[in-house]
Parts: C-alpha cells; sequence; structure tokens
C-alpha cells in the first residue's frame, strides 16, 4: 500500500506560505492556539516571517494566545534539522507555541540538534524524528518530511499488496490435508493457501534452516464473525483446541485457538468496538468474505502475531524502516496494517502465547508493486539488513522476503 497520498503536515504548508500575515494567517494563528490549548499538538509553528513583520504583529500573536491560554516564544534562529529545507526558515522568526514545560524540551532539542554527530547519518535522522514527535506529528508524517529533505523511503511507500506467512513441517502432507480438507481453505497453488483477499500461507517441508523442533516463534490470527459455527466444525473434526471458546461482553475480541498438525497456534478471532480497536474495526468493516469448503463458513483477514523482546525496537523498525501503519494498540500487542487485509502483530513475549526464540519456525514475505524501484533503493540503505536478491532480516532474528512478481 502506498502512501503518497497522505496530507502534507500543516507546518509545512505554513512554512511555505508567503511572508506577511493577513487575516487568513491570523486564523491559521488561531487554529494552532486551538491545537496546542487542547492538547491535539504538544508545539505548534507560526509560519517564518521577516522580523520587522514579528515585531509589527507581535501584539496580535499576543492577544490571540491569550484568548487560548497559552504562551509564545520567538525564535529568530530557528534550528537546523533534516525535518524541514533550511532555506525555509534562514533568517526569519518563527512564532513558537506552547504550554506548560514544552519550551524546555523545545530547547533540549535545539541544543542537541546544534551538537549533533552529522558524521553518523543515523544521529541527525533520530533528532529530525525527535523534533517531529514534539510537533505532534506521526511516523508516517515524520517519513514524508524526511522524505522530501533527504530521500527517505519505506518499503511500504513502494507499493505492499499482499502477504505470506511461511511455516515448516515434518508431516508435509498432513499439513496440506489440514488447510485444504478441514479448513477448506482455496489454494493459490499447491502449497499456498488463500485466508483473505491478500493473506496467505504457504506449507513447506522441514530444511536445514528450519529443523524439527524449532520453536515457532509465531500464531496466526484467522478473522471471522462466525466463530460458533468455526468453534463447532473444530470440535467436531477433533482438532486439539488449546484455549476455548469463550465469549465476553463489552470485551475488544472473542476468540478460541486451535492447534495445526504441526503444532503451529490458530487463533481463530472476532474483534468489536472499543477503544484499542476503533482504526482496525473501519479497516475490517469493508473486507471481503473469502469463502472455504467448510459449511460455507469463511475469514476476511489474518494477522501473523511474532513475539519480541524488545517491542518498542520492532515498533520502530515497522513504522520509520517499512512504513506500515499502527491500526491497533493493545499494550502488550500492537497490530500493523501491512495489506488491505493483512496484518502483522507484534507480542511482547512476556504476555503472548509464544516465546521469543533466535531461531523461528517462520518467515514473512510482501508482495511489492515497484520491485525493480525498491531493489536499488534497498541496494544502498538497506545494507544493515542484509538485503540481498530481496530477502532481509529484521531485528530479532526474524526473515524477511519480497515476491518481485506480485501483480496487483
Amino acid at each position: 500500500m502506498k502512501n503518497s497520498s497522505r496530507i502534507v503536515p500543516l507546518i509545512l504548508i505554513c512554512l511555505l506560505s508567503c511572508s506577511e500575515p493577513d487575516k487568513n494567517e491570523l486564523s491559521t494563528f488561531k487554529v494552532f492556539c486551538e491545537m496546542v490549548s487542547s492538547g491535539a499538538k504538544p508545539i505548534a509553528l507560526s509560519h517564518p516571517m521577516e522580523a520587522a513583520v514579528a515585531d509589527a504583529h507581535w501584539n496580535d500573536f499576543e492577544a490571540i494566545a491569550r484568548q487560548y491560554d497559552v504562551k509564545l516564544y520567538r525564535e529568530d534562529d530557528f534550528p537546523v534539522s533534516r525535518l524541514f529545507p533550511p532555506a525555509l526558515t534562514r533568517e526569519k522568526s518563527v512564532i513558537l507555541i506552547f504550554s506548560g514545560n514544552r519550551l524546555k524540551q523545545y530547547e533540549q532539542l535545539k541544543t542537541d540538534l546544534k551538537q549533533a554527530d552529522t558524521t553518523d547519518p543515523k544521529h541527525p535522522e533520530a533528532l529530525a524524528r525527535r523534533f517531529g514527535r514534539l510537533l505532534g506529528y506521526d511516523t508516517h508524517g515524520i517519513n514524508n518530511l524526511l522524505s522530501k529533505t533527504t530521500g527517505h523511503r519505506t518499503l511500504n511507500s513502494f507499493g505492499v499488496g499482499s502477504q505470506t506467512t511461511h511455516l515448516y513441517y515434518e508431516n508435509l502432507e498432513g499439513a496440506q490435508a489440514f488447510y485444504l480438507n478441514t479448513l477448506g481453505l482455496q489454494t493459490a497453488d499447491s502449497l499456498r493457501y488463500q485466508i483473505s483477499q491478500d493473506a496467505f500461507i504457504e506449507l513447506h517441508p522441514l530444511d536445514e534452516a528450519h529443523p524439527k523442533g524449532q520453536p515457532k516463534s509465531t500464531a496466526i490470527a484467522l478473522l471471522t464473525d462466525q466463530l460458533p459455527q468455526w468453534y463447532a466444525l473444530m470440535k467436531e473434526r477433533s482438532v486439539p483446541i488449546k484455549y476455548t471458546y469463550k465469549p465476553k461482553e463489552g470485551g475488544a475480541h472473542d476468540g478460541f485457538v486451535a492447534v495445526d498438525p504441526g503444532g503451529y497456534l490458530l487463533e481463530f478471532e472476532t474483534f468489536k468496538q472499543h477503544p484499542e480497536n476503533e482504526r482496525l474495526m473501519s479497516i475490517l468493516a469493508d473486507a471481503s468474505r473469502i469463502p472455504t469448503g467448510a459449511k460455507d463458513l469463511n475469514f476476511f483477514g489474518s494477522i501473523t502475531w511474532t513475539y519480541h523482546k524488545d517491542l518498542l525496537g520492532m515498533q520502530q523498525f515497522y513504522e520509520e524502516v517499512l512504513g506500515f501503519d499502527l491500526v491497533a494498540d493493545q499494550g502488550w500487542t500492537k497490530i500493523y496494517q501491512t495489506a488491505p487485509n493483512s496484518f502483522i502483530g507484534l507480542v511482547d513475549e512476556c504476555r503472548g502465547m509464544e516465546d521469543y526464540a533466535d531461531t523461528k519456525a517462520v518467515e514473512l514475505e510482501w508482495g511489492i508493486e515497484e520491485s525493480e524501484m525498491f531493489n536499488k533503493y534497498a541496494a544502498v540503505h538497506w545494507v544493515p539488513y542484509q538485503f540481498k536478491d530481496f530477502t532481509f532480516s529484521g531485528p530479532e532474528k526474524y526473515r524477511y522476503s519480497l515476491n518481485p512478481n506480485y501483480k496487483p
């Protein structure tokens, strides 16, 4: 999924606007004051202006600030960062709108920007992201600004359209029979099965990289609104159940967990309207139901759960490098949308159904639209992730691959 249609952050529009405050721009200043007052933005910036203009309109700015009970700070030496082109603010004044101790936070950042180690490319980028967070931007907004100033690209910006979870079996034929006959999944090819419009699992025999007894380090959620029927069918067909179906009134989700022939956990799950699921529910509302051969039952989405020691580090990787959207936050679980009906769930291993392991009986694959463009970009920028032949390694030793032949 590309993010090229995202709205340019409002501060960039203001930074690109003309230098003379007029009624419209004072109205924009009011909007920013209201946003800071309501907590929608930690700090807001006026448009850059000539020092004489700032002098002439300072009383107007202060009157608006008093109206919204916020504070102002005039910045005549705006710090240079990778977030904005330096020419926009060079020799200009910018008015900071803030409340509480946010000015101290800005001053600390400004000091660090002036002392940045420019020989380490990660340091200036980290400071730019810190600046963006102080201005209230989400990671996608920061990624967009960095793309304009540095050429930064995420995987998602090259168009991700499908997700395949690769699983490994000692008894491959038994696994095939389970997914084809017991669950009734449609086949994309002899070893690849469809869960949702763009989510698949692919079965493999054990190999040197995935030997017998290897920790699974994954579970797969099969999203459905037919939990009672699926539970009855799994009981009828003698599928091992690890966690039984016990629906809860007012909960965020319901489900049960079955075990496939290779020991992988399958979580049949329904999400419900709940504060932690509001964005996810809007995404799932229009998901196409994919019929199975199991008594007219269907699925419409899939979450591949992965288990981590450093959940924050994995979040940064998924947002800043891969560029995926966080669509549900359960505290110890973060769910990211990778394709229209495909998701990855990052789980704190201390709370999840599986433990972290250095070696894992799972690999993840995404179908990418602009594969050749990405290949050129990754050859230069993805060296730390051991990118080669459309495969790469992420934090905590998960292995990923890309399908360059994917067609939307």
